[in-house]
């Protein structure tokens, strides 16, 4: 009996070290623009969701009916894989914060969101410039652009409208984007997510 709920016990984990690696890939997938918010808020956490996994693994392997020899290698590797998260841990920031959000104007389902990150350890900060259209669960994040690289800095994120959005920065000058029907800007600047 106890044999067989170390099986369990096994089988548990390592369904508990999967589900745990594809809500982080889900997460992640969400987090390109146009993704749902909420999803990306909430299972955008791969060094989380990897250390969870990793732990779970142990456990798998302490109860898994397979020999003492794979088990070890196994548990060896996943040991240095866990030691290996930890500069990950300590070099992690907060991530980006929210400095800034404002509806458009007669459209409270359209938010303009400003977030602001540190890039490495230089003073300058970096700002990401998003749009928020819809309510709820259904709620998708648009990158619009992302500001601080290379002395730019942002002077103004606002709306022009309820369909445009006015963004003007130290390098750049000011740039009237228009927001479609769906959210999605016309166009954008950079490729950060």
């Amino acid at each position: 009996m106890a044999n067989r709920w170390g099986r369990w016990v096994a089988w548990g984990a390592f369904g508990g070290a999967t589900a745990l690696v594809g809500a982080a890939v889900v997460g992640r997938f969400h987090r390109r623009s146009g993704g749902l918010l909420v999803v990306r808020e909430w299972l955008d956490q791969p060094l989380l969701f990897g250390t969870w996994a990793l732990a779970l693994l142990i456990v798998a392997l302490l109860f898994s009916p397979w020999p003492s020899w794979v088990r070890g290698g196994l548990g060896c590797a996943v040991v240095v894989l866990g030691v290996g998260t930890v500069p990950f841990w300590i070099l992690s920031s907060d991530g980006p914060r929210t400095t800034r959000t404002e509806a458009a104007p007669g459209r409270p389902d359209r938010v303009l969101v400003v977030r602001q990150d540190q890039v490495g350890f230089g003073p300058d900060p970096l700002y990401l410039v998003y749009v928020d259209e819809g309510s709820g669960l259904a709620t998708r994040r648009w990158r619009v652009t992302y500001v601080g690289e290379d002395h730019d800095y942002l002077h103004e994120a606002a709306w022009d409208g309820p369909d445009r959005l006015r963004v003007a920065t130290s390098r750049g000058g000011t740039r009237l984007i228009t927001i479609l029907a769906d959210g999605r800007p016309e166009t954008t600047v950079g490729d950060r997510s």
